[in-house]
């Protein structure tokens, strides 16, 4: 270190430092009164906050959530209990035989009350009573063919 850095870090003043406890929460869980309201610093053109506190590029635009024309929700749970009615021998597959894989149509049934899971909160009642209606229809199919004598 140089002679002149320890001559800056040694001139400094010890009371120079302060320390503002800004947490809004005591220790035992309760709002704290003391609390100080600070200005914050304006945030500059190029950054703008994110909801988890980080910053993101200005040139990124926000804009609310929509649905791709010409899908819906709909569509979706179609698209993936007919797999599910292919392994259940309720659907014939296109130029073939049906052939009845009970695995993989648990996998499919599976997935589609995952999809219910993670999706929970976000669908209309409309949405949420079909994926309902649909799992049920799928599961009672596949008791049925667990069910039957095999041939």
């Amino acid at each position: 270190m140089a002679e002149s850095d320890r001559d800056g870090i040694d001139a400094r003043d010890e009371n120079e430092l302060k320390v503002t406890d800004r947490r809004l929460f005591a220790a035992d869980g309760s709002l704290r009164s003391e609390t100080i309201d600070e200005p914050q610093e304006p945030e500059t053109e190029e950054t703008t906050a994110t909801p988890d506190g980080g910053s993101a590029d200005s040139s990124f635009e926000r804009r609310p959530i929509e649905e791709p024309q010409g899908v819906d929700f709909t569509m979706l749970i179609n698209a993936m209990a007919e797999p599910a009615l292919l392994f259940l021998g309720e659907i014939q597959p296109p130029g073939g035989e049906s052939a009845l894989d009970l695995e993989r149509a648990r996998i499919q049934i599976d997935m589609l009350d995952l999809l219910r899971v993670k999706c929970r909160g976000n669908l209309t009642p409309e949405e949420e009573g079909l994926l309902d209606r649909i799992l049920y229809q799928l599961r009672m199919l596949f008791v049925a063919r667990a069910n039957q004598p095999q041939s």
